[in-house]
């Protein structure tokens, strides 16, 4: 095939491949976070209305598969819903998950409290979410559920404020570290042109900290 044949061919190639790969992709990503293992047995039939539904949640399902702002998670009668935006899951149901086969302990990541949740009895599937959100979910659940549901972990607006602090202060030194050192070893020696280091720390502190206002204002 010649160089215009392929350049002919790539508008129509082109999407079926990217199409082909983010099934792909999203088909490992649901296997290797027991995804799939949970919907055999914990499939929600959208039948119950929702008590508390919150959007744009992130969390750490499986082993280490992150999904940032991707789920919604519910408090319904029967159970906890957890749901993923279609284009990220196209393959991935909704699951509701029996409050009574629910376990939780405490967990960390960085700076912010978390809880890891245990999804069945015994356990065949792992969620880590934040904290707060695992409290506001057992608070509105909690009185109406039949069976006692596991404890959350009080989380603060003033604590939550100070841990995603001190997270934006690591991260845009991390960042404003890299973007000044990095020149050093990319440019031939005597010839290092770099950023001002007010542009160094500056951008990352500005795109970082409106990262954490908005999940600040998402999880508070």
């Amino acid at each position: 095939m010649t160089d215009q044949q392929i350049l002919r061919w790539m508008p129509y190639v082109f999407p079926i491949f990217f199409v082909g790969m983010w099934l792909l992709i999203s088909t490992l990503l649901g296997v290797m976070s027991g995804w799939f293992n949970l919907q055999q047995w914990y499939a929600d039939d959208n039948s119950e209305e929702p008590l508390l539904k919150l959007g744009w949640q992130s969390g750490v399902m499986g082993v280490g598969v992150n999904l940032n702002g991707i789920l919604t998670l519910a408090a319904k009668r029967s159970g906890l819903s957890i749901r993923i935006w279609r284009i990220f899951g196209p393959f991935r149901k909704p699951l509701l998950v029996p409050w009574s086969e629910i376990s939780a302990e405490p967990a960390r990541s960085f700076f912010t409290q978390m809880v890891k949740l245990g999804l069945g009895n015994p356990p065949n599937g792992r969620l880590k979410i934040n904290a707060a959100t695992w409290s506001k979910l057992v608070a509105v659940a909690g009185p109406i559920a039949k069976v006692p549901l596991p404890p959350a972990t009080a989380v603060s607006r003033k604590s939550m404020a100070l841990r995603m602090f001190l997270e934006w202060v690591v991260i845009t030194a991390g960042a404003a570290t890299f973007f000044w050192f990095a020149p050093y070893f990319i440019s031939p020696p005597g010839e290092r042109v770099g950023l001002p280091i007010v542009i160094c720390i500056l951008f990352p502190a500005i795109v970082f900290g409106l990262g954490q206002l908005i999940r600040y204002a998402r999880e508070s």
